[in-house]
């Protein structure tokens, strides 16, 4: 009797042993996408928006990064810290830029718009070098900054 028990459990070792091994393989494998895409995922699509406004000194021009991004954490978000690159793969400098709307956080498993703003131009420039070069100005900013054609999301600041 004691044969036959050390036989089979001789038997069902070896089977265990032979089929874990394949299905070992098929769980890494069936992780491998999941990884690429979790990496893949830190870079999304941004660009500078321009937009004009006013204050007490006169017209603004105001240069905005934006881009949509997804919580991987179940903690709220504040600000992102994020690389910027052109069409190329050039970097473009790097900043943060914050995930808060009207005191909204980007909650965990939310996906929303982060932005900053990169520079202001006011009037006062507009006044001691005129409207022609004010102009020339602005457009020149706004092409660089338009070269801007993603981020990568380097990291997180979190609400304490």
């Amino acid at each position: 009797m004691e044969n036959t028990m050390l036989d089979l459990n001789t038997a069902a070792w070896t089977w265990i042993h032979k089929n874990f091994s394949g299905f070992l393989i098929f769980v890494l494998m069936a992780f491998v996408p999941f990884a690429s895409l979790a990496e893949a995922s830190d870079t999304v699509p941004c660009s500078v928006k321009l937009k004009f406004e006013a204050d007490q000194s006169g017209a603004l021009v105001v240069y905005t990064l934006s881009m949509q991004v997804k919580n991987p954490t179940m903690r709220p978000i504040e600000t992102v810290s994020a690389l910027m690159y052109d069409l190329q793969g050039a970097s473009m400098g790097n900043t943060d830029a914050s995930c808060r709307h009207n005191d909204t956080l980007l909650n965990g498993g939310d996906t929303g718009e982060c932005n900053k703003v990169l520079q202001v131009v006011n009037s006062k420039l507009m006044e001691k070098l005129g409207n022609e070069m004010w102009t020339a100005i602005v457009n020149d900013q706004m092409a660089k900054f338009d070269r801007i054609a993603s981020c990568k999301i380097v990291g997180f600041r979190y609400v304490q």
